[in-house]
């Protein structure tokens, strides 16, 4: 069998032709549980997706394979993910380690842009994630028109949910944007460990300072927390946000806490999200100074921006929101995100922005009460584009 390493590939045009290809003869595709698990562990009866120019669904045997029948030759994301308990992981492994029964993991893969042309059979390799509970789940940053007309872009912000059980706490973790100059300083496909931030936010608190409920989530106005429909009638009223992104305790809305940003590699003073992209935003924790991590150049400059670099293992999440061209499809090459954060990426529908566009981060279900959203560590699968950008609502046609 081929055994799938996990990597992006350059895509080529492909020729029309008239007549339609045929379906492929069935193939077998065997899904290897992650490194550590017991020999009888096996990814028994779970939902393996196909997505290319269509959209194929299987079910894997006990024994973890699939058989591939009737596919159409092609490029294709192939995504698949079981959710369980910590306790349920646990009890997969070998050695267990200090993974908490009530915490989530996802195993699996998304594996994107893979070239299935000829029937044959397939090893591919899965990973375990341990999910934490708070993930970025809203980034507004397309702007819109202001009742003017004129394009109006200061209604920018991010929201940051909750998607555990239990209480978690926003102090100290760190908010922060990847470079996103043109073309790219620093890609990931060429720096499978760093990315390299163009400014980095510290929220406020001492531990406990500042909770976020089950299912729960905080605003961050990026330019202004104020309700912006006084300017323009397609946007959103931030008045009410948990921070502003501000330089001063007190100004900008001084009902609202300042989240200041510690590290900038610009003299822009609020959190600079591109009307249309690239938006790299990464959540991450640390307990070191981050102050104390290099700042380096963009390759072959000894002047301009700085960009601070910080190492992968630190991040809580990220979402991967890519430019999308006028006449092209965006170039993945670009990503700024490891596969291991973010395995794909979100685009909004104009070259641009000023549309009202935000990504959302879709509902998987609704029970006792409350929202639990999607987190497969791959905005591609997790991610919609929405043309309501209100802050915690989580209830909008077409996010299931």
């Amino acid at each position: 069998m081929k055994r799938i390493v996990f990597t992006i590939l350059i895509l080529t045009a492909l020729s029309c032709t008239r007549e339609a290809p045929r379906p492929m003869e069935a193939f077998l595709v065997e899904f290897k549980m992650p490194e550590g698990c017991k020999p009888a562990a096996r990814y028994g009866n779970q939902r393996v997706v196909f997505n290319g120019s269509q959209t194929y669904q299987f079910e894997t045997d006990i024994a973890g394979m699939v058989t591939v029948s009737d596919l159409t030759p092609g490029i294709y994301d192939i995504i698949t993910n079981w959710e369980m308990s910590g306790k349920e992981y646990k009890a997969l492994l070998r050695d267990p380690g200090p993974i908490d029964d009530k915490s989530r993991v996802i195993v699996g893969v998304s594996l994107m842009n893979q070239r299935i042309f000829k029937a044959e059979d397939l090893v591919i390799d899965l990973s375990a994630a341990v999910v934490r509970g708070l993930m970025i789940s809203k980034v507004y940053y397309s702007g819109t028109k202001d009742l003017m007309g004129r394009n109006y872009g200061t209604d920018s912000y991010i929201e940051i949910f909750n998607n555990s059980d239990e209480v978690a706490f926003i102090d100290g973790k760190y908010l922060g944007l990847a470079e996103s100059v043109s073309p790219a300083a620093y890609p990931a496909n060429e720096n499978p460990d760093s990315i390299y931030m163009r400014q980095i936010c510290r929220f406020p608190g001492n531990g406990s300072d500042y909770p976020v409920q089950p299912g729960g989530s905080i605003v961050i106005a990026a330019r202004s927390a104020r309700d912006h429909r006084e300017s323009a009638e397609n946007t959103v009223d931030l008045s009410h946000a948990d921070f502003e992104v501000k330089t001063m305790e007190g100004s900008g809305n001084p009902d609202v806490p300042m989240l200041p940003i510690i590290s900038n590699s610009t003299k822009i003073q609020t959190l600079n999200l591109i009307s249309g992209g690239p938006n790299a935003v990464v959540l991450f924790e640390t307990d070191e100074d981050v102050l104390s991590w290099p700042e380096v150049y963009q390759r072959g400059r000894t002047s301009g921006e700085m960009f601070r670099r910080i190492h992968r293992s630190v991040v809580i999440d990220g979402v991967e929101c890519l430019r999308k061209p006028a006449q092209t499809d965006p170039d993945v090459n670009t990503k700024r995100l490891q596969a291991e954060i973010d395995a794909g990426f979100i685009t909004i529908t104009a070259v641009n922005g000023n549309n009202h566009e935000s990504v959302d981060r879709k509902v998987t279900r609704y029970e006792n009460g409350r929202y639990y959203l999607s987190d497969t560590n791959n905005t591609s699968a997790d991610f919609v584009v929405c043309t309501d950008p209100t802050p915690r609502k989580y209830d909008k046609e077409g996010m299931q």
